[in-house]
């Protein structure tokens, strides 16, 4: 069994255990949440850790990890946590989908922007000049380019346009405004000077829980905007 599948193994086996709400018990932590208790908020989205992993299941082999797609979902979850409301008798796992679906896709998209910058940053080490207007991959009749990647015209969410810019030297001379443990989980997790790792593996590395280490990837982003 190899690392991927053996974590994934554990945090079901974590997980399994939880039982499901009725409707009247989602009915009685919305109102709870619509009072502004954010521990209702978790308590519903633990409440439906399992429902993630099978939405990021369907994502699977599109360059992010099961790790790291079910915790992209679960952050999507959470936001849609604090938004539900229980009328019309939606169940909270319908109106969670399109949060986790949109926030495990924003992932993706990141992670395969990051891909397509870090080629272009080894043909520059190579000596070869890329034009910021050359497509993406090069070569290609695509009109998307580097610029697209570094350049953020839409505004979107202020961790989505760092991750953009990905393995730019702007990003790693952001760096220097992180504290030693920020900087070592950016690096990890972008595989900046070493080998990119999940945030499982940075997790056991550095002997922090994996939630832990999203959090401070998180905050490490937000510094360097």
């Amino acid at each position: 069994m190899n690392n991927e599948k053996k974590n994934l193994e554990i945090y079901l086996n974590d997980i399994g255990g939880r039982d499901l709400l009725s409707d009247e018990e989602e009915r009685l932590l919305a109102e709870r949440i619509a009072a502004g208790d954010g521990e209702a908020a978790g308590q519903l989205a633990e409440a439906n850790l399992r429902y993630v992993v099978a939405v990021a299941r369907g994502y699977a082999g599109q360059g992010l990890s099961m790790d790291d797609l079910v915790s992209e979902g679960n952050v999507g979850m959470l936001k849609a946590a604090t938004r539900f409301k229980a009328e019309g008798g939606k169940r909270f796992v319908a109106f969670a989908a399109p949060f986790i679906r949109r926030s495990i896709e924003a992932a993706i998209e990141q992670q395969n922007n990051l891909c397509k910058a870090t080629g272009d940053a080894a043909a520059r080490k190579e000596g070869k000049a890329v034009s910021m207007d050359a497509p993406i991959p090069a070569g290609s009749q695509t009109t998307f380019t580097l610029k697209n990647v570094l350049e953020d015209k839409s505004s979107p969410q202020a961790d989505a346009s760092i991750e953009r810019e990905g393995l730019s030297e702007e990003l790693v001379q952001r760096m220097d405004v992180l504290n030693d443990r920020e900087r070592e989980v950016v690096a990890r997790y972008y595989g900046i000077g070493t080998s990119q790792e999940t945030m499982a593996e940075i997790a056991g590395a550095m002997g922090l829980k994996r939630e832990r280490v999203r959090q401070i990837r998180d905050k490490a982003l937000r510094k360097m905007r």
